[in-house]
């Protein structure tokens, strides 16, 4: 027997809900196993992150599906897996750690002129630099924590798990090469 749970869309915190109401029903039942069907572009890394954690910390019985898309984020949630299958046609992607700065965009357009110089006061300047503090320290955070787990989990290579780290770029994978790179453990 089994607990189904989709994640499908965004990886957003309303799927750290579905995985903790799995949680529940699972310890309710030790006899269900759980399994995860994803189908992602991936989406914001801090719910995937909790969700990882979560999993790790339950480690019982958990098999990960990936449909048609298992990129970004949605990775670092079917590494948590046990068993973790892919489709043939599944296609993965990973990438450096990105994170959005919320409102930067809109602060910085307001100080405009003319849409293409930007006049700012050594306050304002102050403030920039501290948002981007900020977003390094976060990034790195996310960045460090991702690391573990491709290492542990996915057990990528040297050189490709610089490639993910340096190379600017999303890394396109195919279910096979998913396989080899160790984020798949089955193709069906």
């Amino acid at each position: 027997m089994q607990y189904s749970v989709t994640i499908s869309g965004s990886i957003n915190s309303s799927h750290i809900n579905l995985i903790q109401a799995a949680i529940l029903a699972l310890d309710a039942n030790p006899n269900l196993a759980l399994v995860i069907t994803l189908d992602s572009d991936g989406g914001d890394p801090d719910p995937a992150k909790f969700i990882y954690d979560i999993l790790e910390n339950y480690r019982h019985r958990t098999t990960a599906i990936a449909g048609k898309k298992c990129m970004s984020s949605a990775v670092l949630i079917f590494l948590a897996a046990d068993e973790r299958i892919a489709n043939h046609s599944t296609q993965f992607m990973i990438h450096p750690t990105s994170w959005t700065l919320w409102g930067m965009y809109s602060f910085l357009k307001s100080y405009s002129l003319n849409h293409t110089d930007l006049t700012l006061t050594l306050s304002e300047v102050y403030t920039i630099q501290g948002q981007l503090r900020k977003a390094q320290e976060r990034l790195l955070d996310i960045e460090n924590y991702t690391d573990i787990i491709y290492k542990e989990r996915a057990k990528l290579t040297d050189k490709r798990f610089l490639e993910r780290r340096s190379v600017n770029a999303d890394q396109n994978l195919t279910a096979d090469e998913s396989l080899k790179l160790g984020i798949s453990t089955k193709i069906i």
